[in-house]
């Protein structure tokens, strides 16, 4: 499992309703002793079948000096009621040094990737592995779970995603109602169960083990009536515990 699969599984946050809203989602993370990093997530879903998505992440304090790192993550198409679209999909990451890439899609199909690092800038085809034909990338797989979530429906999910070079597969799995309190918020939640899989690939990453669970806590806000995950827990990291927790939410509604 990657470090991004933590940055895209705190942006499970659904639109509802036929008026387009932009749902931009504020959270901090700790690991062990030390506050780890803080993250803003827009979503929007429009009435006439259009997405997007962005996310950024930057980490911070002690951990910010340790291993600066920052990114913003974006992702936008089209869908229906059977399935996500995508037609672009960008990331750009700053750490020990600049990286970018892009991913172009045609009919929901990739078709090439543009990747930099530093100086140097490459474009290439990719060739669909065929088991895994309807991945999405990671970014729009995570709002095909939004969808699902929108739908007042319970958060099981299983899809294949795609970075440009590797197959993923994600599974999310429901366990039940239950009564949590936050520092920012406390009420009934749904706990979610989230893994994801590197296919033919021992490298678990940094933070996690190879199909280490992710456990997420899926809340109403009172005001509005939607969907937000409000707690996110991995008992285990090489530096301790990691727990996240939503400190606001904001719902702008398009004019």
């Amino acid at each position: 499992m990657r470090l991004y699969l933590l940055i895209f599984l705190l942006a499970v946050m659904p639109l509802t309703n036929a008026q387009a809203k932009t749902l931009t989602h504020y959270m901090k993370t700790r690991i062990g002793l030390f506050d780890a990093c803080s993250q803003t997530f827009a979503y929007k879903f429009t009435q006439n079948g259009r997405y997007d998505v962005k996310t950024t992440v930057k980490t911070t304090g002690t951990f910010g000096v340790v291993y600066p790192f920052k990114a913003t993550y974006h992702a936008y198409g089209s869908f229906n009621n059977t399935k996500f679209m995508p037609e672009n999909y960008f990331y750009e990451t700053d750490s020990f040094r600049h990286r970018t890439k892009e991913i172009v899609y045609k009919n929901g199909v990739p078709q090439y990737r543009i990747s930099v690092k530093g100086d140097n800038k490459r474009q290439d085809d990719i060739t669909i592995d065929e088991k895994y034909k309807t991945s999405n990338d990671l970014l729009t797989t995570f709002a095909e779970l939004t969808y699902l979530v929108m739908q007042n429906k319970k958060c099981d999910f299983t899809q294949f995603s795609f970075n440009g070079k590797k197959y993923s597969k994600l599974t999310s799995v429901s366990e039940g109602k239950e009564n949590i309190k936050t520092p920012y918020f406390e009420g009934e939640a749904e706990k979610c169960e989230l893994s994801l899989q590197i296919v033919d690939d021992t490298e678990a990453g940094f933070f996690f083990d190879k199909d280490e669970t992710v456990s997420f806590w899926v809340m109403k806000d009172k005001k509005s009536g939607l969907p937000f995950v409000a707690k996110v827990f991995l008992d285990s990291t090489p530096l301790g515990e990691l727990e996240s927790f939503t400190t606001k939410i904001e719902v702008n509604y398009d004019k």
